[in-house]
Order: structure tokens, then sequence, then C-alpha cells
């Protein structure tokens, strides 16, 4: 059977396309995080909720919101304890898997006391990197102004 130029031109044009998905799916990195922990945005563009995430290799700011409901008694119908947006500030690296995770929350004390002192277990491909406080608004953009005076 001949070739022709189309068919030649569709199999090089399938190969690109191909080859460019293969690419960007090898370089992202990965995040997961609890259900009571969401991702709300990355670098300010909303995250879509229950997909996974993607991270593009650099600085990325990340922001949280912690939310769970407590019962009490099978009547009840349960206090949602919910926090303000946390963000954190992860400097990604291209193909690696990220993990977060609260602590261990069992009562409603226990996730006040969080909201109060935000801290996180980060995990980067299995492996267990290091506690991180999470910020609130204000402490973020100090932080911010702190590190560039210029504002």
């Amino acid at each position: 059977m001949k070739t022709t130029l189309l068919n030649k031109s569709l199999l090089g044009l399938t190969f690109v396309i191909g080859a460019l998905l293969s690419s960007t799916s090898v370089t992202a990195a990965s995040l997961k995080s609890t259900d009571a922990l969401s991702v709300i945005s990355i670098n300010g563009v909303p995250a879509t909720p229950f997909k996974p995430i993607q991270l593009s290799a650099g600085k990325v700011l990340l922001e949280l919101k912690y939310q769970d409901i407590f019962d009490y008694r099978a009547d009840d119908s349960g206090n949602w304890v919910k926090s303000e947006p946390l963000y954190l500030i992860l400097d990604v690296k291209a193909n690696d898997s990220y993990q977060i995770t609260q602590p261990k929350i069992v009562t409603e004390t226990d996730a006040r006391q969080f909201i109060k002192y935000p801290t996180i277990q980060l995990s980067i491909n299995g492996d267990k990197a290091g506690e991180y406080p999470l910020q609130n608004h204000s402490q973020l953009m100090a932080k911010m102004l702190a590190s560039n005076p210029a504002f």
C-alpha cells in the first residue's frame, strides 16, 4: 500500500501530540492531601475538587482549608469546624510526589487547636520531609512584605 503525504503528515502530527502529552505528564509533580484538608487553589488558580492535583516545578503557593464535622451522639447533627484559608509555599521539583497530612485530630478540641496552630506533615516520594507551619492571610502578607520591601 502506498503511503501518501497526508498519511505521513497525520502520523507525524500524532507522534508530536503524543510526545507533548507524555512529556507534560512526566515533568509534572503530584500532590495528595487529606479529606479534611482541601487544596482550594494553586498559585491563585482554583483547584478542581476530587481530581488529582498536578504541580508545575518551581515555587508554588497552595491555599488550603481545613474542615471536618464532629458528631457526639447519633441524634446530633454535628459541629463543623472550619478554618480560614491557610497557605503553604512549596519549592516543587518535577516528577516528585508530594503528600500533606495534618496531625491526628480526634476531637473538636483537637481540630480547634490545629486551626489555632496549623502545622502539616510533608512527605516527598514517600519519605517524610518534616513538619511545616501553615500561614493565615495576614502572616503570608507580612512574610511577602518582609521579603520584598519595594511594596
